[in-house]
């Protein structure tokens, strides 16, 4: 039997935009003064109803009253990549496939990271991946290449992010101290010498004392990223001007690159754990807007969970909303729009500029 996965793809979606319209508003007409955005990456809309299956009932994600579609696409190229959509997510703007946090030009794109510290929010990356990955480090970092980590790695350290916690350290250190630099600098001094407490395991995170903190793990005893996402909310709730959290869960794409389903679903349920963590913050706080979607789809997946593809696709992804302004992520936008939207629900003016 061959199946249409046009159509289911679109059914998904139009169930989804359906439950959006039906759901009773939760947050009334409030403003929000934080916002935590959750990214899957490679999580297309037939991930989460496979994940949906393997859970026996909706994700905690799929529950969100709020529920549009989000078009992908690069600058260049019909199917993007994660530095090219990561970028619109942080800045409002497409760039090319492979860049960081700048225009196809070359110049600098401020992200709404950079936007919110200036507005005197604190600020938080999380991360699955390392932070001088492509997803995370859109939203603090500016070049041309995603492939330049020693660069990346240095305007992440210097970026004021206070709250940033990711997987392994090697471009943070030089060759001589067992790192990847080739320049000599030693990042994690230089974090600690300006006021981060800086942490390597789940242990050492969860008893850090630190308002402001870097984690740079390794997979075998690092934390969940629903620990990361707590650790982050009870730091940067401090702030009574609000905050504002990226998290990414990093490795569905991976997972779906290499077609292995049931550890791509496992990192969906991974993500949707880290989701709860967030929804229930947004609940008690009543001023968080919480904001769940993908950067891509993975893997060409197909209705019977066979893929079609080692890449990525064009397949537009889902983007799920809970909290004050949640409405405004209803229908079909694009990814440019994500920061935009948020930037207005938190009081951070027209964005981009």
């Amino acid at each position: 039997m061959r199946f249409n996965v046009t159509g289911l793809v679109l059914g998904l979606l139009c169930a989804g935009l359906l439950w959006s319209a039906c759901a009773a508003p939760v947050c009334g007409e409030e403003a929000a003064d934080s916002a935590i955005l959750l990214i899957g990456d490679g999580m297309g809309p037939l991930q989460i109803h496979v994940a949906r299956r393997a859970h026996g009932g909706p994700l905690a994600m799929e529950r969100m009253p709020y529920s549009g579609i989000v078009t992908t696409h690069s600058a260049d190229r019909a199917v993007t990549d994660s530095a090219a959509a990561a970028t619109a997510l942080a800045t409002g703007y497409k760039t090319n496939n492979g860049m960081v946090g700048v225009s196809p030009d070359g110049s600098r794109l401020e992200s709404v990271v950079e936007r919110a510290r200036s507005a005197g929010k604190s600020t938080g990356i999380i991360t699955t991946d390392a932070l001088h990955g492509g997803t995370p480090a859109s939203f603090a970092a500016h070049v041309e290449s995603r492939g330049d980590r020693s660069p990346i790695a240095a305007q992440v350290t210097e970026s004021g992010v206070d709250v940033m916690l990711g997987f392994w350290k090697g471009w943070f250190l030089p060759k001589s101290a067992g790192g990847d630099r080739e320049d000599g600098r030693d990042l994690i001094a230089e974090m600690r010498e300006s006021g981060y407490e800086v942490v390597f395991t789940g242990d050492e995170l969860r008893q850090a004392k630190g308002d402001r903190i870097v984690g740079l793990f390794e997979d075998d005893t690092g934390p969940s990223l629903a620990e990361m996402v707590s650790a982050a909310l009870a730091r940067l709730s401090k702030n009574p001007k609000g905050f504002l959290l990226i998290v990414e869960e990093a490795r569905i794409d991976w997972e779906c690159h290499g077609h292995d389903l049931d550890a791509a679903i496992e990192r969906v349920r991974m993500l949707d754990a880290a989701v709860v963590t967030a929804l229930d913050f947004a609940r008690e706080d009543g001023a968080t807007l919480v904001v769940v979607t993908a950067d891509h789809e993975t893997g060409g997946l197909q209705p019977d969970t066979t893929f079609t593809t080692g890449g990525h696709t064009g397949t537009p992804v889902r983007v799920l909303a809970f909290g004050p302004g949640g409405q405004q992520f209803s229908g079909e936008i694009d990814n440019t729009d994500v920061p935009k939207r948020m930037a207005e629900v938190v009081g951070l003016g027209s964005f981009p500029k």
